[in-house]
């Protein structure tokens, strides 16, 4: 079997051509390209438009064209939420909205007002937040352009919008509509929450239909066939979330087990024995059936270290400051006290009604670039450690903690050990893209 995988990352798109041989995956080809999203109204706004992500995929198709004819099926990871509104051709009505974006308070607030914590605990199993809940995004949306949510006809998050440009169906899976407020998440019975819904006058007809991650939904259109090169119309599978996705590709499907992403935001999911919301973290229907993870999310993670080569050492390379500097100056302070520290919020909080930002405390005339990095570094481990010690308390955790994403290397593997999590690490490489394409072989399998 041939699989193509496509991660619709928040600032960029991975694809890869993978060739399977029973349990055994072999990448052939692969494509990255990054696109801008858009940051602004003081770093509250953050979207994107659509439009981009079918250039990437357009432009990848490009790059991969003698294998394309081989493909038997295209499977989809995705940043979420990436919430976009669709008019009836599947056209994006406005740019989607990225986890990120802090727009939404003021409607996740009245969320929480009209429908009470503990129910939307008990049954969507997340607390809505700006950027962090489709719900809300809607409720802006329609205050805010109600001539455009006229128009809508379908909303949805990156594979939706991707599943209805290629196949003319729009779907969604369970990892993606878990943070809706909108999903029975804690049931997770593939159905919308119907009382829900009706208290904002949000019709089910214009939600996607909720199918399994492993599931298509439906076969590529001829005319993208023939744009494309990829003739064999395959089966487009609508996948999930890229760091739900990361989790199925190492196998994280017994409680306590951990997976750590390091992308654009640094997330960490720990598998539960059930679903057990709280108002700390996220949750998220696996892709494995009858299972749920933990999300924790540093909105800037990746970021915080692309903002301080931006702007504290502008004069180096990317490889130059992720590798020689970037470890010089972990391994310089790890066994070290330093008196500075680092408020992590440079993008906000997921879990905060109010916007939050970051900070640098302590700071002296003799403070280095290098001790003020480390103090980055070791600030967004401290973060996710408090997740790991407060779950903890109440599901055993694995001593193997599988970490993936583009900064990591050993330096940063060293700083997690002493400053996250004492354990046994595992690197792993494009997990989210393998995730896909293990959904995608499942799907051919059937």
């Amino acid at each position: 079997m041939t699989i193509m995988g496509v991660d619709i990352g928040t600032t960029g798109m991975k694809m890869g051509v993978f060739r399977t041989e029973g349990e055994s995956l072999s990448l052939v080809r692969q494509f990255t390209r990054q696109y801008v999203v858009n940051t602004y109204n003081d770093g509250l706004f953050s979207d994107i438009e659509p439009e981009k992500w079918r250039q990437a995929f357009l432009e990848g198709c490009r790059e991969m064209g003698d294998l394309l004819g081989e493909v038997d099926a295209i499977s989809l990871s995705g940043t979420t939420p990436g919430f976009t509104a669709m008019d009836a051709e599947g056209e994006a009505l406005y740019p989607a909205i990225l986890m990120l974006d802090q727009r939404s308070s003021v409607q996740a607030q009245r969320i929480i007002e009209t429908v009470g914590v503990a129910k939307l605990l008990e049954t969507t199993g997340n607390m809505p937040v700006a950027g962090g809940c489709s719900l809300a995004s809607l409720l802006w949306l329609r205050d805010h352009h109600p001539d455009l949510y006229r128009r809508a006809r379908l909303f949805g998050h990156s594979n939706t919008y991707m599943a209805r440009w290629l196949t003319g169906n729009g779907a969604i899976d369970p990892s993606s509509a878990s943070l809706t407020a909108l999903y029975n998440t804690v049931l997770n019975d593939l159905a919308w929450n119907a009382e829900i819904a009706s208290a904002f006058d949000v019709s089910l007809d214009f939600l996607p239909e909720i199918i399994p991650s492993c599931e298509s939904a439906g076969c590529l259109k001829k005319e993208i066939a023939a744009m494309t090169g990829l003739t064999r119309q395959p089966p487009v599978i609508i996948g999930g979330n890229d760091a739900v996705l990361a989790a199925y590709s190492v196998d994280i499907n017994r409680p306590g087990d951990i997976i750590n992403v390091n992308g654009t935001c640094e997330i960490t999911l720990v598998c539960l024995p059930r679903c057990l919301p709280s108002v700390q973290y996220n949750i998220r229907a696996h892709a494995v059936q009858g299972k749920w993870l933990t999300l924790y999310v540093m909105n800037a993670g990746g970021k915080a270290l692309e903002w301080f080569h931006n702007l504290f050492c502008r004069e180096m390379t990317p490889e130059e400051f992720y590798g020689d500097f970037l470890t010089g100056a972990i391994d310089a302070w790890l066994d070290r006290e330093s008196g500075v520290t680092y408020v992590p919020f440079l993008m906000g909080s997921r879990y905060s009604r109010e916007p939050l930002k970051a900070e640098f405390l302590g700071m002296t005339q003799k403070t280095s670039r290098e001790e003020l990095l480390a103090a980055v570094v070791r600030g967004l481990c401290h973060y996710q450690r408090q997740h790991l010690n407060d779950i903890g308390r109440g599901v055993p955790l694995s001593e193997t903690i599988h970490v993936t994403g583009g900064a990591v290397n050993g330096a940063m593997i060293r700083a997690k050990t002493a400053w996250m999590r004492n354990g046994t690490y595992v690197l792993e490489e494009e997990s989210s893209l393998k995730g896909a394409v293990m959904l995608g072989r499942k799907y051919l399998e059937k």
